[in-house]
């Protein structure tokens, strides 16, 4: 057999990321790390490479980066991850009502509905809502508790309105996965920690916990215009934050990931999705073999406002050329208006998409012997429907979707006119009815108690 394989390559050079990296070093010596905290500021030791400015930046030199993190680049880097996953997110404050299709404020129905058809889905990520029938700091814990108690894929949002939360949420995490995981969020362009999270995840230290570093820069708003200058900044910011997680917690596991976002400069927004975005997730999967890290391809953010929107037309492009580029994780499905949204029919479409995606990069297989004996026997028959090589083949060869809908208008009319949006609300449904998980029951006594503590001292 004989296949047929697209290639895609970015030709940003190693020369030119190199040149980012060392541009992105300077800037953490010269500028240094903001830390808005005076006792996250003693934790670190000034020698060796490690030095203090005033206005508590802290500088660190090349050599000591590299020393810590590196060396770079990270030329063993394999990715071993080889299955294709979708992931869901968004913790959003509004959500497209599954049974009436309005927008409405989200509930602890929607939040435990929505994990049970992502989870049957096959998806990973985070909440898709913040249940606004619970108070602020019981609706942050749901996010992972209720999650926890039908998933063991989805779960959580990182939000913390007090010290309390931030110690609950950790409680739950370490059930789960025996270890605590402190997520830090640097803030552009000021190239600083998050103070409320430094403040509490040093807390942590000395308890087996792992940090991930990550941020939010905008390109021409809290980031330089020009992509690459904004990429020097966004790599120096979380490269920056975790070489000082290191130095603080040598024994912790510390990971970064850097992100950079186009800004709208009509409406004064952020932007998710569109061929900007796109372009940044390309680039920023040559920037992770070079630092060894798996980038997630954002290519389902989107600016639509309804599930279906024909803008997620881009969201299959930047699926396609990041599968050419051997991107394994996409994300994050099941928002609308950048977070505004969710709707878990927008994440079945988006998953969809994401299948076709994959059909088209699986390429084309055929016989390399190319013999024509099928033509000769269908010639007979004046029709190839029925052959056994059709009948053997066909499911392999075509994409079929349960939702994508191929049929003509009449056919269409007589069923009803049902939109896209309609078939994902059914197989929405679908998913609902056939979802099944057990937690271990160590885990759910463990997740019972924690949530029981929770509700006493937050109702």
């Amino acid at each position: 057999m004989g296949k047929i394989e697209w290639k895609f390559e970015s030709n940003l050079e190693e020369k030119t990321i190199k040149k980012i990296h060392i541009e992105a070093l300077r800037l953490i010596e010269e500028t240094g790390i903001l830390i808005p905290s005076e006792n996250v500021l003693k934790l670190i030791p000034q020698d060796n490479g490690v030095y203090i400015r005033e206005k508590n930046r802290v500088c660190i030199k090349p050599e000591k980066i590299e020393e810590i993190l590196g060396p770079f680049p990270k030329n063993d880097f394999k990715d071993e991850n080889e299955e294709i996953k979708f992931f869901v997110s968004g913790y959003s404050l509004r959500c497209y009502d599954l049974r009436t299709g309005q927008i409405k404020k989200p509930t602890t129905v929607d939040l435990i509905e929505f994990t049970k058809i992502a989870h049957q889905l096959g998806a990973y990520g985070n909440a898709m809502v913040m249940p606004g029938d619970l108070p602020e700091e019981l609706s942050e814990i749901a996010t992972y508790k209720l999650c926890l108690d039908v998933s063991d894929r989805i779960y959580g949002a990182g939000v913390y309105s007090s010290p309390e939360v931030f110690d609950i949420i950790q409680e739950l995490l370490y059930v789960i996965n025996k270890r605590y995981e402190i997520f830090m969020h640097m803030v552009s362009p000021f190239l600083s920690f998050d103070k409320f999270l430094i403040e509490n995840g040093v807390r942590y230290i000395g308890k087996g916990c792992d940090f991930s570093v990550g941020n939010m820069p905008m390109i021409g708003a809290t980031a330089p215009v020009d992509y690459l200058k904004a990429l020097v900044l966004s790599i120096a910011e979380v490269i920056g934050g975790a070489v000082i997680l290191k130095i603080i917690s040598p024994e912790s596991n510390v990971s970064f990931s850097p992100f950079m976002y186009p800004f709208d400069m009509k409406y004064g927004s952020i932007v998710f999705g569109g061929p900007d975005f796109i372009k940044a997730n390309i680039i920023l999967v040559e920037i992770g073999k070079f630092y060894g890290i798996k980038i997630i391809g954002k290519v389902f953010n989107t600016m639509g406002k309804i599930p279906g929107d024909a803008q997620m037309g881009l969201s299959f492009c930047g699926a396609v050329l990041l599968l050419l580029m051997g991107v394994k994780n996409f994300g994050w499905g099941g928002m609308c208006c950048i977070d505004e949204i969710a709707s878990i029919e927008q994440a079945i479409i988006q998953n969809e998409i994401l299948k076709a995606a994959i059909h088209f990069v699986n390429g084309i297989e055929f016989d390399d012997e190319l013999k024509i004996d099928v033509i000769k026997d269908c010639l007979k028959e004046n029709s190839f429907l029925t052959h056994p090589e059709t009948i053997e083949k066909f499911r392999k060869t075509f994409f079929i979707s349960d939702i994508f809908s191929n049929e003509t208008f009449n056919l269409w009319d007589k069923n009803g006119r049902k939109s896209l949006w309609e078939k994902a609300r059914e197989k929405a449904f679908d998913l609902l009815k056939k979802h099944k998980f057990e937690r271990d029951e160590y885990e759910k006594r463990e997740i019972e108690r924690i949530w029981k503590k929770a509700v006493e001292k937050f109702s």
